[in-house]
């Protein structure tokens, strides 16, 4: 399993890792992030740290490979309506408007309506964080 970091964000989809083809990366891997820090468990009667917990933030694939670095992208989706209802129970609006369905991917900004280049601060992703190969089958559980 390949492990690095993520070294930059390069807009609201698009960042680069610290590990590339010397470190085995192709294009079309997936890689999850994870926040750097995680989050420790505590016993709550003995106050004996549990272990900690690696909290999932987004998953990307690879869509170029350098030797050192390598950039990615979420591609997770989901399909929405931006249209009308094209039915009778909608309002007239709705009802004269065919439906229109678009992608909405996911993002970094932590603000749904952020663009393009972020400002690390309101990012969900930050530079530092793990980046951990995932298999398809481990991608459900996400």
């Amino acid at each position: 399993m390949i492990e690095g970091k993520v070294a930059a964000i390069l807009d609201e989809r698009t960042l680069a890792i610290n590990v590339g083809s010397n470190a085995g990366v192709s294009e079309g891997m997936r890689f999850m992030i994870f926040d750097a820090k995680g989050k420790k468990i505590i016993d709550p009667d003995t106050k004996k740290e549990l272990g900690d917990f690696r909290i999932r933030k987004r998953a990307v694939r690879i869509l170029e490979v350098s030797p050192t670095y390598s950039v990615a992208e979420t591609y997770k989706f989901k399909t929405i309506n931006e249209g009308g209802t094209s039915n009778v129970f909608g309002n007239i609006g709705g009802y004269l408007s065919p439906p229109k369905y678009v992608k909405k991917y996911e993002t970094f900004a932590i603000e749904e309506e952020d663009k393009r280049a972020i400002d690390e601060e309101r990012s969900l992703v930050k530079v530092g964080d793990i980046v951990e190969q995932i298999h398809e089958e481990e991608e459900e559980v996400v």
